[in-house]
């Protein structure tokens, strides 16, 4: 069985009342507190990438809080009460429109014409997430995680290119983010656009390095 029957990476899920009873390992007071204060106002967590140890049928879950601090949680795929997918840049674009207003705008409307499905992950869904100022996770210094969904290459290759004319327009923020491949891996759009000979390859459950001619081929195919 793969990890929570249907969860992937940058996967969001919400955990029911009794989740504490559920936990594979105790917590710190610290780190339990912090989860119990964001559970208990029924934000979601992401889903993170499994551990060699980690048994077939658990799910690992993170908590990102600001400052860097990260809470690991380890449960059973049943504990999910509900799951959803990343949010789309539409959704969450007033979370951090605040800092590049302008920017933000543009990009909207560079993505509503070649890539509406683009959805966010990173600091900027944790910011929607968070729907309170108290959670500072988007600063000046933050990067857009942006997760492209294209259905072609020939598609995918014109969203890049939107997204590098973007940076040659705008000095903040900087884009970054991943490419879902089929079967639900994720690379990194701007190591593919540089087009190296080998690609990281990130999956819920490892980390490889793989030909890109591989990839190149594996995204050529999706429109098949």
């Amino acid at each position: 069985m793969r990890q929570a029957e249907g969860c992937r990476r940058h996967d969001w899920v919400y955990l029911p009342d009794g989740w504490r009873q559920k936990l594979a390992a105790p917590l710190a007071a610290e780190d339990a507190n912090a989860l119990a204060r964001w559970v208990g106002e029924r934000r979601p967590l992401v889903v993170a990438r499994r551990q060699n140890h980690d048994a077939p049928d658990m799910l690992r879950l993170g908590l990102a809080l600001p400052g860097k601090r990260r809470v690991s949680v380890t449960l059973p795929t049943d504990a999910v009460e509900l799951r959803r997918r990343p949010p789309y840049l539409f959704d969450v674009v007033d979370a951090g429109a605040g800092f590049w207003p302008e920017a933000m705008r543009d990009l909207v409307a560079r993505v509503a014409q070649i890539a509406p499905d683009t959805r966010v992950f990173g600091s900027l869904a944790w910011q929607f997430f968070a729907a309170d100022p108290a959670y500072a996770y988007v600063t000046p210094a933050s990067d857009i995680d942006l997760l492209l969904v294209p259905t072609h290459l020939a598609r995918l290759a014109s969203t890049i290119a939107m997204l590098q004319d973007f940076e040659t327009r705008w000095p903040a923020p900087r884009l970054d983010g991943e490419i879902v491949l089929p079967g639900g891996d994720f690379v990194s759009w701007r190591e593919f656009a540089a087009r190296p000979k080998k690609i990281l390859v990130k999956g819920v459950d490892n980390v490889s390095l793989r030909p890109f001619d591989d990839i190149d081929a594996l995204l050529s195919a999706r429109a098949a």
